[in-house]
């Protein structure tokens, strides 16, 4: 609990920072990081004993230039661009071990480090767009406070009510009564994350941002049951343990990867709030 409130300390302000200060090709910076060394931990953790250091190289390059291809305009063809290139050396990759008469590289090997590199880092680079509106910083924190209060919501009220097992398999820790409490924790918290915007200047449509809260929370806790599953399918408990006290950056942010880029498109059909 030290290491996690330690690294919580120091990670959230930082993280908070470079959202508020920084241009929005540092924050793209970030988030390609994010998505480099999600890229990297799940190759490994689900290819195993398969796994090469090569492929979790080839996995975050192709991760890490899709968010930065997000900001300066050149999304699609960066996708494209990164999606080939990984297309392209894998199936290099397979060619050659079935004539060097290699142990065999499997096609769903590469479907993993494709999904890895190109899937993952797509659907984390919604916090990229979601900052290309305006005001940004209100934008990109949207999905961490549904994210953040839906897990802060769950674990207190799940720790103090909970009596049912949501998904003992999966994450036997988590219970319907947390679930529901993280819900209403959303809820809550982004009626008042609209009241402060609304105090900034900002118009806002406070039933949309219940909905916003609802759905938000909802894909945040299926994106966290998600990859436990993956982690129970090959038995480990955390991803890496590059952050201590959390696990690996994909601990870290496995719900986001669900939750932001529903978030960007409830903002393109119905917009709650803007300058």
């Amino acid at each position: 609990m030290k290491n996690r409130l330690i690294v919580a300390g120091i990670g959230i302000p930082a993280l908070l920072a470079v959202i508020f200060f920084a241009p929005l090709w540092g924050w793209a910076i970030v988030v390609g990081v994010m998505a480099s060394f999600s890229a990297w931990e799940l190759t490994h953790t689900v290819l195993g004993e398969r796994f090469r250091t090569r492929f979790g190289v080839y996995a975050g390059l192709a991760a890490f230039a899709i968010p930065l291809g997000a900001v300066f305009g050149y999304a699609t063809i960066t996708e494209r661009a990164a999606m080939y290139a990984l297309f392209f050396v894998m199936f290099l990759e397979k060619m050659i071990a079935l004539e060097r008469r290699e142990e065999n590289l499997s096609f769903s090997d590469l479907a993993v480090v494709l999904f890895a590199g190109i899937i993952l880092p797509i659907l984390l680079s919604a916090l990229v767009r979601l900052g290309m509106n305006r005001p940004k910083p209100a934008f990109i924190l949207l999905t961490f406070v549904i994210v953040w209060i839906t897990d802060s919501g769950a674990f207190f009220v799940g720790n103090a009510m909970g009596k049912h097992k949501l998904a003992p398999r999966l994450s036997p820790k988590k219970s319907v009564e947390g679930a529901i409490g993280g819900l209403i924790a959303a809820i809550v918290g982004v009626l008042l994350f609209g009241l402060v915007l609304k105090l900034c200047g900002c118009w806002v449509k406070f039933g949309w941002l219940i909905v916003y809260g609802v759905l938000g929370s909802v894909a945040g806790q299926l994106g966290d049951l998600a990859f436990s599953a993956i982690k129970r399918e090959h038995g480990v408990k955390d991803y890496s343990n590059l952050l201590p006290g959390h696990g690996g950056m994909l601990d870290r942010f496995d719900s986001t990867i669900f939750c932001a880029p529903l978030l960007e498109l409830l903002v393109l059909w119905i917009p709650a709030f803007g300058m």
